[in-house]
């Protein structure tokens, strides 16, 4: 494994002791932030939804 995967990994674990680390409140805050964020997304007319043919 390459030294760059090795430090990706790694950022990635210390992100999620960092997140389980924040008390309640504060995840929920972040949810909060990342619903507002998608439906902001989903609302610009750049979004567009395609439906996949069966």
């Amino acid at each position: 494994m390459s030294k760059w995967m090795r430090d990706m990994i790694e950022s990635k674990r210390a992100m999620r002791r960092q997140l389980a680390a924040l008390p309640f409140s504060e995840k929920v805050k972040l949810l909060e932030k990342l619903r507002d964020r998608y439906l902001a997304i989903a609302a610009s007319p750049l979004c567009r939804r395609y439906s996949h043919p069966n």
